[in-house]
């Protein structure tokens, strides 16, 4: 659990700063996600003497060796997506639309990962995805924008990695699998957008590093999560993760906090601990 609850928090602190290099310094998207996967590259490389287990023999299968292509083929559409969201997207709308994320991901679970199907976690994650888009929803409505087909795109097949991930960590380490495919995309960006990186502004730079480590924290975390609790449970506890978005965005961009927002937030953490303690 501890896992998961951390890797929201590094969801939080990459959104908020993301936020900041996309929107308040107006970097282009092309330039910085390539320079933003080579340093989750480097930090995930770290990690790799202690926990960069790969099962080589069962890898090189056409099973897992084509779940490999298509979760690289989903992961550079969805970031592409993303990234552009955050950037021409108010934070609230576009956090909006990601948090159906935990719903659609439990729902994709149910029907593809039958070891994880249980009732207890369905009605958990559902009560804990629906809370989480009713405490925006209802005092800020959506406005449907030439932006909000990608969003949605990005949240559908940010889930859909989520199952593919789940079957790939059969044969790696959550550390082994997130330095390759961070790797082989920050690799394909630049093949296909050859950004000028050397053109960033020193601070953003910086910044982009500082999002590299929480990304870092967030997806191997997460990894984790999904091979020792399962990708329901592991999403549960991840919808802290807007929540502290939330909070974070009150203090830092001077955004209205509500108290349906304290409310919402507590219904969360009460399922968090029903799913942890008493199922």
């Amino acid at each position: 659990m501890i896992q998961a609850f951390i890797a929201s928090i590094g969801y939080a602190g990459g959104v908020i700063v993301d936020k900041v290099i996309l929107s308040r310094y107006k970097i282009p998207v092309k330039r910085f996600i390539p320079l933003l996967f080579i340093w989750l590259a480097i930090i995930t490389a770290f990690l790799l003497p202690s926990f960069g287990l790969v099962h080589w023999q069962a890898l090189w299968s056409y099973k897992y060796i084509l779940l490999f292509l298509a979760m690289l083929a989903v992961a550079i559409t969805w970031n592409s997506f993303y990234y552009r969201g955050i950037q021409e997207e108010e934070i609230h709308e576009f956090e909006l639309i990601m948090m159906l994320s935990p719903l659609v991901t439990i729902i994709l679970s149910e029907i593809f990962l039958p070891a994880e199907r249980n009732l207890a976690l369905f009605i958990a994650g559902t009560i804990a995805s629906l809370v989480l888009i009713a405490s925006r929803f209802r005092h800020h409505h959506l406005q449907i924008t030439r932006n909000t087909g990608i969003v949605v795109s990005a949240m559908v097949l940010m889930s859909a990695e989520s199952i593919i991930i789940k079957y790939l960590l059969d044969v790696f380490s959550p550390a082994a699998l997130y330095f390759t495919r961070t790797l082989v995309m920050s690799v394909v960006f630049l093949i296909l957008w050859r950004p000028k990186l050397l053109e960033m502004p020193a601070k953003c730079f910086a910044y982009t590093i500082i999002s590299a480590a929480f990304g870092v924290i967030q997806m191997v975390l997460k990894f984790y999560g999904f091979q020792k609790l399962g990708v329901v449970e592991t999403t549960i506890i991840l919808v802290l993760g807007p929540f502290l978005v939330y909070f974070f965005s009150a203090f830092y961009f001077k955004e209205n906090l509500k108290f349906r927002d304290i409310v919402a937030a507590i219904i969360v953490i009460t399922t968090v601990i029903y799913i942890t303690f008493f199922r």
